[in-house]
């Protein structure tokens, strides 16, 4: 049973026509505004990417953290990736990049799932029930597990997103940022038992709901 909250933003587990485009470097698209490769990106002061982390795409073609409701902006896809050049020449690639980290780079390209039809596992903040299929959810705007959250094992180690959905799906004929489409098959923290409808922090399968390149469709 899920009893702990412990969010890991929006982890790929399959593509519906059975091709493994859930894997990194293959699932993913690269991402990259402008001619020089430099600052394809829209960051406030201290904020980062990190990997499983949903973005969205700014009206100037940046890359962006993704909005919390769906009544803001549609999603772009979920991170996964960065590459650039360092200020001292060297060819870096991560799982997540700070502000001050991009703001001192070139040549930077971002790697990003961003096939409409992928289905993800994301931790809601609150019980789900198997009437959650075919709703949406908005993601959560509680501080730490927002879509701008995550952290860093270590120093200079890999960083993972903490979004969660929000705590309650939104209502019918309302327009969210993800659609459940099942249960997650995820192994839960830390009881280590099987993933199940109706836990206290339930993890779901989902598909963005309010994508960029797909008509949106709300919630049932």
């Amino acid at each position: 049973m899920s009893t702990t909250f412990k969010p890991f933003g929006m982890k790929p587990v399959y593509h519906p026509s059975g091709l493994d485009r859930s894997v990194p470097f293959v699932g993913t698209n690269s991402f990259n505004a402008g001619t020089t490769f430099t600052a394809p990106y829209s960051l406030s002061s201290g904020q980062s990417f990190y990997q499983y982390q949903p973005v969205g795409v700014t009206a100037s073609g940046q890359l962006a953290i993704a909005a919390t409701s769906a009544a803001t902006s549609p999603v772009y896809g979920v991170f996964d990736g960065v590459e650039y050049t360092t200020s001292e020449g060297r060819r870096t690639l991560g799982k997540n990049a700070s502000k001050l980290t991009l703001d001192a780079a070139t040549q930077i390209v971002f790697w990003i799932f961003q096939d409409p039809a992928l289905v993800y596992e994301a931790q809601v903040e609150g019980s789900a029930t198997t009437a959650a299929i075919g709703s949406q959810y908005n993601f959560s705007a509680t501080s730490g597990y927002t879509t701008a959250d995550g952290y860093v094992i270590g120093t200079g180690g890999a960083g993972f997103s903490t979004t969660a959905l929000a705590a309650t799906e939104v209502g019918t004929g309302v327009q969210g940022q993800v659609r459940v489409v099942g249960l997650g098959r995820e192994v839960a923290f830390p009881t280590g038992e099987l993933n199940a409808w109706g836990d206290a922090y339930t993890i779901v399968q989902v598909q963005i709901a309010n994508n960029s390149f797909v008509a949106p469709k709300t919630s049932i």
